[in-house]
C-alpha cells in the first residue's frame, strides 16, 4: 500500500485499538476528566501508531518514510532490499527486544547516575513502544491484502496474502486500496458515532 493508506489504516486501527485497550489512558467521554497528562498520553500514542504504521517502509528509500530518513534507507534498501526482514515476524521480534533493551538500557545508565525514571516516563515509553509496534503489525497486515504479499518468516522467501491467491489481491495504488482505506475509515466513523469505539 501507499504511505498514506497505512498511516490512514494505522491511525484509524489505532482509535480502535485503543478504544479496547485504553493503553492511552481514559476514553475522551463526556465524563472524562480531561488533564494535561491525558491529552500528551493520547498525542504520544497516535504520534507512535502513525511512525509504526510508516516504519517497514524504511527499507524503501522512495517511501513517505524513506524520503525522511534519506541516506539510511538507501542503505537498508541496498543491503536487505524492499519487504524483506522488516515486512517479517522476525522483524517484528527483533525490533521490540531492541526497543525493550534500549528502555532497560536507558534506565540502567540513569540508575548508575542516581537517577530513577519517573513512573510517568516509564509509562509513555510503553505507550511509544504498543503504539509503533501496533501500527507495524498494521502496515504488515495492509500489505499482505497486496498483489505482492509479504514474507511472513523471512529469511523464507515464500510471501504470504489475504486472501491466499494472490489473484484475488490488489496492486498497490490501485482503486481496490482506495476503497478498502476509505470504508475503513467509514466504518469505523459509524461505530464512533454509534458509540462503539470511544476515543
Amino acid at each position: 500500500m501507499e504511505g498514506r493508506s497505512h498511516l490512514l489504516i494505522g491511525l484509524v486501527a489505532g482509535v480502535v485499538f485503543d478504544s479496547v485497550t485504553h493503553i492511552s489512558g481514559n476514553a475522551l467521554t463526556a465524563g472524562t476528566i480531561v488533564t494535561l497528562p491525558l491529552l500528551v498520553s493520547k498525542a504520544v500514542y497516535y504520534g507512535a501508531v502513525g511512525f509504526g504504521a510508516l516504519l517497514p517502509d524504511i527499507d524503501n528509500a522512495r517511501s513517505t518514510l524513506g524520503h525522511r530518513f534519506g541516506i539510511i534507507s538507501k542503505t537498508i534498501q541496498g543491503i536487505a532490499g524492499h519487504r524483506t526482514v522488516f515486512h517479517s515476524l522476525l522483524g517484528l521480534a527483533v525490533g521490540s527486544l531492541l526497543a525493550i533493551g534500549l528502555e532497560r538500557v536507558v534506565i540502567y545508565l540513569l540508575g548508575l547516575r542516581g537517577y530513577s525514571a519517573p513512573a510517568h516516563v516509564v509509562g509513555f515509553s510503553h505507550v511509544v513502544f504498543f503504539g509503533v509496534l501496533f501500527g507495524c503489525v498494521m502496515h504488515l497486515l495492509c500489505d499482505s491484502l497486496t498483489y505482492g504479499g509479504i514474507p511472513l518468516f523471512w529469511p523464507v522467501k515464500k510471501r504470504f496474502g489475504i486472501p491466499m491467491d494472490n489473484k484475488f489481491r490488489f496492486r498497490t495504488g490501485t482503486w481496490p486500496e482506495f476503497l478498502i482505506v476509505w470504508g475503513f475509515m467509514f466504518v469505523v466513523a459509524v461505530c464512533i458515532w454509534q458509540g462503539y469505539v470511544i476515543l
